[in-house]
């Protein structure tokens, strides 16, 4: 990506980091479907501890409001993270 932001300075590229992300319907989370419980249950600790699952989860329709915002803005923004703040579980 960074190459093709070099070349064509025209286009307005943005990285999208998304962190957890579920919500109802069409926008649950399917992230663990099919997992091996065995192994999730050594590497969820894990990940817990080094802040990679927080348990707090950010509405999809509050990313896709941001998602919208970026082209809109005039500006170019390079990256955008989107995450949930902490303590607002669904």
């Amino acid at each position: 990506m960074e190459a093709y932001r070099v070349e064509h300075l025209s286009v307005g590229l943005t990285r999208f980091v998304v962190r957890d992300c579920g919500g109802d319907g069409d926008s649950g989370t399917e992230f663990d479907n099919g997992w091996d419980t065995t192994y999730a249950a050594e590497v969820v600790p894990v990940w817990r501890q080094s802040g990679y699952l927080t348990g707090d989860l950010l509405d999809v329709s509050e990313f896709l409001r941001t998602l919208d915002a970026v082209p809109r803005c005039g500006g170019t923004i390079p990256e955008v993270t989107v995450a949930p703040r902490a303590g607002r579980k669904r």
